[in-house]
């Protein structure tokens, strides 16, 4: 790691944001203290923040705060901002998200190259991994309040297959509302919150092997979760905090950067490339399969180049495979209009890229042959739907 390097996790969304950093002489990832911290151990985002990250352009002051989070971190002072690497997660992304957000982190002055992106659900995923291995050997439980209903997750690992793929789903949900307290005294609704707590514990915990828990937010109080937290800890290990996604988002831009050796998974997020991304070419005379894009990186990171020279072919194949090799699928960019030259006198650059996550966006540039075939300038491009 390079001394001068700072790599942060940065969580943003509707609810406050908080900040994990790593730099030079420190073992773990640490949390920073925020000002204006609230009850939930986030910093309040400012309402014309959060909605500028929603509107078609990102503002001047959404910047502003970035960088304000950013001046925050200790070992940042006298750092150049082109040594900062950075992960924003956010409770989702799309194709305009992922945009706004680069947008405003690039204004903040942090280098495009250094700036990388995931949801809270990829981010919970790489906190977990990157526990001891005895807390995710078997599935892995998340709890949370949000829009006044209890939510209850689960991370499994199959590892059935090789590599293993990971999933985080939405397995039990009830409501936790004003409305469903309507007339019911303090002392009664903790009895009920208690009971919809244990409830939503069975169905999590029914026919699985769960190694871990992990409760996301101050709304889980012992006060009032007696038997649920009794039965949360029987034979399980439980964990209540507030920093799993930037600490989440710390780890994957440490696993990015190559401080962090990640097991063998493919985590199977909604952000996630599900196929491997490749071409048929003849490497010293033999036909191989070379990789573009490997599945199991973000779409909005996806990015594969390769420079081939044809032979008599006027298009391009380009293969989409399923993780397991059990399909492959043959995507052809038709050359229309190449210039007139002879077998194997051309080179082409194929770049390949997503622009959203099944929309595969696949670009040739014919680049000439030295002196005697000047570049044309021309470019082919196909947009590819990868199902």
């Amino acid at each position: 790691m390079n001394r001068n390097e700072i790599l942060i996790g940065l969580q943003l969304s509707a609810h406050g944001a908080q900040l994990t950093w790593y730099g030079d002489e420190l073992r773990e990832p640490q949390t920073l203290s925020l000002p204006g911290e609230m009850d939930n151990g986030l910093m309040e985002v400012p309402a014309g923040v959060w909605n500028a990250l929603n509107r078609e352009e990102a503002s001047e002051k959404a910047a502003g705060y970035i960088q304000e989070l950013l001046d925050m971190v200790p070992q940042l002072q006298g750092v150049e901002k082109h040594n900062v690497r950075i992960c924003v997660t956010v409770p989702d992304l799309d194709e305009k998200m992922s945009k706004r957000l680069k947008t405003v982190v690039r204004q903040a002055g942090v280098d495009e190259r250094g700036i990388f992106l995931q949801d809270f659900r990829t981010s919970f995923y790489y906190y977990v991994v990157n526990k001891k291995k005895e807390l995710w050997n078997g599935d892995v439980a998340f709890l949370s309040v949000q829009d006044d209903r209890m939510n209850g997750y689960i991370l499994h690992i199959d590892k059935t297959t090789s590599p293993h793929t990971a999933s985080f789903r939405q397995e039990a949900s009830c409501d936790v509302s004003e409305k469903a307290r309507a007339g019911r005294s303090d002392e009664d609704w903790d009895a009920e919150r208690d009971r919809l707590l244990y409830e939503l514990l069975g169905k999590l915990f029914e026919r699985r092997n769960v190694t871990a828990s992990y409760l996301y937010g101050g709304y889980f109080d012992a006060r009032w979760a007696k038997r649920s937290f009794q039965y949360l800890t029987f034979h399980r290990h439980a964990f209540q905090g507030q920093n799993l996604f930037s600490k989440g988002a710390c780890y994957g831009v440490m696993a990015r950067c190559g401080e962090i050796r990640m097991p063998d998974i493919i985590f199977q997020g909604v952000d996630m490339v599900k196929v491997n991304i490749g071409m048929r070419v003849r490497v010293k005379g033999k036909l191989e399969t070379v990789p573009l894009i490997r599945a199991g990186v973000n779409w909005y990171e996806a990015y594969g180049t390769l420079e081939v020279v044809p032979e008599s072919e006027k298009n391009v194949a380009i293969l989409s495979e399923d993780e397991d090799g059990s399909g492959t699928i043959r995507h052809i960019l038709r050359l229309d209009h190449f210039p007139d030259r002879p077998d194997r006198a051309s080179r082409l650059r194929v770049s390949v890229w997503f622009s959203a996550p099944k929309t595969l966006e696949a670009e040739v540039t014919d680049l000439g042959f030295g002196s005697l075939y000047p570049a044309s300038g021309r470019i082919w491009h196909r947009s590819i739907r990868i199902t």
